[in-house]
């Protein structure tokens, strides 16, 4: 989620509240049919009802990427819909004048509080982005690492999903520094994490490890994908052009990776620290290249 800007994030967040506003209102409109007796919307009976309700209109039509493409807007997609059909059978009943069972409303509420716990978490989530967003480079900070990172370890342990760590530095950063000054040091960084931004997809994360050093977390990626993506950030770097202010002089960036897997078996410290191994002998090697752990 690295790879979206402030703005982005904040508009996703708003677009958010406003579809959850729009649920809200809905299930007020429920309950009063539920509980007054009063004729249900036509289109709350439909098979396809979930795609008829604001929520649901919202959801089919979503303009913002980043909820559009995150991993968990499918899941609340599934849930949203599961809901209206509990929440139809409760309506054909009522506009039957049918009792309602204790197991259906059961049934419903189960899917109602399954449904609102993934918009919440959703939007838990972006807020946390924001919140431990680097405000120079709009990379993500240490602060959220670690527990990000275990969440992903569980994952691999439990269900076997991949995770990929790569450890990306900056190579002759302090030269920069030196010879141009420390604005053009951070021109280098924000260049550099839009680069990277290019290439990662909207859920894998970019995190301000250190100064000039970054580490990259591609869940669900294998050791071969995690490696032919370390070789695209490699060359894509070195491709920047960047121009220090007051200079005519072109900055000719470079980077050493390391790359290694969140493996199950060890700590998540220990997978950063290989990470980190592997890139140092990227730097040992030559410096402008990828190495892996395997």
């Amino acid at each position: 989620m690295s790879s979206f800007t402030m703005q982005e994030l904040q508009s996703a967040i708003a677009e958010l509240d406003q579809a959850i506003f729009s649920h809200e209102q809905w299930y007020k409109s429920l309950l009063r049919i539920l509980i007054s007796r009063v004729p249900a919307e036509p289109a709350d009976l439909r098979p396809d009802a979930h795609q008829h309700c604001r929520f649901g209109q919202w959801y089919e039509n979503v303009s913002t990427a980043l909820l559009r493409e995150h991993p968990a807007f499918v899941s609340l997609g599934d849930a949203h819909e599961k809901m209206h059909v509990y929440a139809r059978t409760l309506l054909q009943l009522v506009s039957d004048n049918k009792p309602v069972a204790t197991s259906q409303l059961d049934q419903f509420e189960n899917a109602l509080d399954k449904m609102r716990l993934e918009i919440q978490s959703l939007r838990l989530e972006l807020s946390e982005v924001i919140q431990n967003q680097d405000p120079l480079t709009g990379a993500q900070n240490r602060a959220g690492l670690l527990p990000w990172l275990r969440e992903q370890h569980a994952l691999s342990q439990r269900r076997g999903q991949h995770c990929a760590l790569t450890m990306l530095d900056l190579d002759h950063f302090k030269r920069v520094n030196d010879e141009y000054g420390h604005l053009a040091g951070d021109k280098e960084l924000i260049s550099t994490v839009q680069c990277l931004q290019t290439i990662l997809r909207p859920y894998d994360r970019i995190y301000r490890y250190g100064g000039e050093e970054f580490l990259l977390c591609m869940p669900g990626t294998t050791p071969e994908e995690a490696r032919e993506v370390a070789e695209r950030m490699c060359h894509a770097v070195a491709a920047q052009r960047i121009q220090p202010d007051g200079f005519d002089n072109i900055l000719q960036v470079t980077a050493s990776l390391g790359v290694a897997m969140l493996d199950p078996s060890r700590p998540v410290e220990a997978s950063i620290e290989i990470a980190d191994k592997t890139m140092y002998e990227a730097k040992k090697s030559g410096r402008n290249r990828v190495v892996t752990e395997y």
